[in-house]
């Protein structure tokens, strides 16, 4: 878990009936900040394609629209992470996690991290490549290959969190 416990915390994870909803809880929290962390990078991501766009826009490059895209299509993974349903359910919800299923959501996650750590790298060199075409659609595909493989993983991730 990424939070230390305060001492108040740790009386909380002592007492009899409290510790589950404190780890689960603690485990909600941490999903929360990954998911931070995925948007903050794929925003990142997005203003390295806005400069690839301004710099191809400047020496006419053939892959404009193309960067666009990943642009776009980078800009509505960011939002989906954001606003992505949090692993929390109330009393009266009719699908409930239990901290198994916590787990394996923040596994999802942290593939969700891998993944647009990668997706800021090849943006990053698509943005290094705009004066060389060939290395630039290579760039390209690379970028539409890690933004679909991100793209599954979190529709694989929205599944399980509604129980599908």
């Amino acid at each position: 878990m990424g939070k230390e416990t305060s001492i108040f915390e740790k009386i909380e994870l002592l007492v009899p009936g409290f510790h589950g909803y404190k780890q689960k809880e603690l485990l909600r929290e941490d999903d929360r900040l990954i998911r931070g962390k995925v948007a903050e990078l794929l925003g990142q991501a997005k203003r390295e394609l806005e400069r690839a766009l301004q710099r191809c826009a400047m020496v006419g490059c053939p892959q404009l629209m193309a960067i666009e895209n990943l642009r776009k299509k980078t800009m509505m993974l960011e939002g989906r992470i954001k606003h992505a349903e949090a692993g929390y359910r109330g009393y009266f919800d009719r699908i409930k996690f239990k901290e198994d299923e916590l787990r394996k959501l923040i596994e999802y996650d942290a593939n969700m991290i891998e993944d647009a750590q990668a997706i800021l790298e090849d943006a990053q060199a698509i943005s290094a490549a705009v004066a060389n075409p060939q290395q630039l659609g290579m760039a390209v595909l690379n970028l539409e290959d890690k933004l679909n493989e991100l793209e599954s993983v979190i529709s694989n991730r929205m599944s399980f969190v509604v129980g599908e």
